[in-house]
């Protein structure tokens, strides 16, 4: 490039960068003035109810649910320390509550975080996750099993694919039984084999 369009360049760069600076200023001046005139309407209504000697009933400012809060289940598995999470719309019934009322709700869960945009309950369960695999070869082809807290298995699915052309080693491995955790690291293996 040669040094006038490097110059053009930098002044199209400095030219957005001041308007990009000067339109933030300008915004954070009009919201003061928006905050400063709203501020000065309320004093004014306050000195008129004052005056009045009006009553006033507070409005609770406790934060609650929308339709749009997001929800998420976490669950936390002791007896083999994963933890899994389950996000999901707000349903209907938890619509516009506090964080004490959906407690209330969920006395078994604990209101880990709370806000309008996302709600968190947890839980704490003494068993298995439920994301356990037990991966083998059985008459030539895979099965998958999963495992249940006492490791009982049970078919998930059956004849996968055939082991006739794996490595002798990944067929010894497949009939002593692989054990993986969560459906990523089950696809990823099953892929290895094809």
């Amino acid at each position: 490039m040669n040094k006038k369009a490097i110059f053009i360049f930098a002044m199209i760069i400095l030219f957005f960068t001041g308007f990009a600076i000067f339109y933030k200023l300008g915004i954070n001046w009009e919201t003061k003035r928006i905050n400063e005139d709203n501020l000065s309407k309320v004093e004014n209504e306050v000195n008129k109810m004052e005056s009045n000697d009006i009553t006033i009933e507070v409005i609770s400012s406790d934060e609650k649910t929308t339709p749009n809060t997001e929800l998420v289940l976490k669950k936390y598995y002791e007896d083999c320390g994963h933890t899994i999470s389950n996000e999901a719309q707000i349903p209907e019934e938890l619509v516009n509550l506090t964080a004490e009322e959906i407690q209330k709700e969920y006395p078994n869960w604990e209101v880990e975080e709370f806000s309008k945009e996302r709600v968190v309950l947890f839980k704490v369960l003494t068993s298995f996750c439920g994301e356990h695999y037990l991966v083998t070869e059985e008459n030539g082809y895979i099965n998958i099993y999963t495992l249940d807290e006492e490791n009982n298995k049970t078919l998930k699915q059956e004849n996968v694919m055939s082991v006739e052309y794996l490595s002798e080693t990944d067929k010894i491995m497949l009939k002593n039984g692989i054990m993986v955790y969560g459906t990523e690291e089950l696809n990823k293996l099953l892929e290895d084999y094809e």
